[in-house]
């Protein structure tokens, strides 16, 4: 009988993380009983696995080889990366794709499904959340959650040594090569794009957003203007990104 495995992902907004979890699922990983997008859930919705002590992270991880469980998302932060590193049975997955790319592509996305009522990316980054909010790889692995605490380069050398943990990383721009390294051999054609989907499109057309909805269809891509320095605010996540693609 194989030794049982429970792979980890950490999916990271806007960075083909839906395509990683459908793939997982078409090569017959099994999910949490109750889960969104690949992130377990209990009867109050996502449960905070980043909120978990080494002892809870445990106890929660010996509780999914009991259900059977072989795949966990974690989309909302990051959980004790070093307990999970240590555990034999964990086996941590992530993917990264270029941090202001990302950005750009997460707020388009929730532009035209009209998901921020930000109507530009100097609110939009300072709209509270995580994930729209600068330094977001950093913030993750290095578990600095709270947007009230500053960020620094301390807390990049600690995203460096969690990331380094990590089992398989992937580049989304250089392909998902390292997803057979997993046994995950069946392909999955389920992508996010931020255009070319008709169920965006009818949304905008329900809700009466016509002027959105023509430049949704003509593709325009709502770009962060110079002033706003996007790339100085994400400095730290550029120099972990570059980091991991040598």
């Amino acid at each position: 009988m194989a030794a049982y495995r429970l792979v980890w992902f950490q999916h990271l907004h806007k960075a083909a993380g839906t395509y990683v979890i459908r793939r997982a699922m078409a090569n017959g990983e099994v999910l949490y009983p109750k889960h969104e997008n690949g992130n377990p859930c209990n009867d109050e919705g996502v449960i905070p696995l980043w909120e978990m002590d080494s002892n809870q992270l445990t106890d929660f991880i010996d509780n999914c080889e009991k259900k059977g469980v072989t795949f966990v998302a974690t989309e909302w932060g990051g959980p004790d990366f070093s307990t999970l590193a240590k555990d034999p049975r964990v086996s941590l997955l992530t993917c990264l794709r270029d941090p202001i790319n990302r950005l750009i592509s997460n707020y388009n996305y929730d532009h035209y499904w009209m998901w921020t009522n930000s109507s530009n990316y100097a609110q939009y980054i300072n709209e509270g959340n995580l994930y729209s909010s600068p330094e977001y790889y950093t913030r993750i692995f290095s578990r600095n959650h709270d947007l009230a605490k500053k960020i620094g380069t301390s807390d990049l050398e600690l995203a460096k040594e969690n990331i380094a943990l990590f089992d398989n990383i992937i580049i989304a721009e250089t392909g998902m090569d390292a997803l057979d390294d997993l046994g995950w051999n069946k392909e999955s054609d389920t992508t996010h794009p931020t255009f070319g989907s008709k169920t965006t499109a009818f949304h905008l057309l329900r809700k009466i957003r016509l002027k959105r909805l023509i430049n949704y269809l003509r593709k325009v891509k709502h770009m962060p203007p110079e002033d706003l320095a996007i790339h100085d605010k994400n400095k730290l996540d550029i120099s972990l990104y570059n980091s991991l693609k040598k």
